[in-house]
């Protein structure tokens, strides 16, 4: 089921990817943080491509709006998932070594402040 959900997770990333918002940054986001969707949902462990992509996601994140940005568009990514360990999803950057709060740590976070 898990490997089900991630197929279509990745189909959707897709057609993200060749639709006009394609350079975007919220779909060259989704495109970074796309090897970390395992692991946030609890189904692999901790791959150095999910933390390459979490360096990428952070390096988007060059000013207030664009983190605030960045924030909602993967949170809105993880609602799509559904099924993602919060637990993991808030110990991601730390886990990663990276230092950013573009990171939605849950599904109900407040990506405003």
């Amino acid at each position: 089921m898990a490997r089900l959900l991630l197929l279509l997770v990745l189909l959707s990333m897709a057609s993200t990817l060749v639709s006009a918002d394609t350079h975007s940054d919220c779909g060259l986001a989704e495109t970074a943080f796309g090897m970390c969707i395992p692991y946030v949902m609890g189904d692999e462990q901790l791959d150095p491509k999910c933390c390459n992509g979490v360096q990428s996601v952070n390096d988007l994140a060059s000013t207030s709006k664009a983190r605030r940005d960045i924030c909602e568009c993967l949170r809105n990514l993880m609602v799509r998932v559904g099924n993602v360990n919060s637990g993991l999803l808030a110990g991601l950057p730390g886990a990663c070594g990276v230092n950013t709060n573009v990171i939605p740590s849950g599904l109900t976070f407040d990506c405003s402040t």
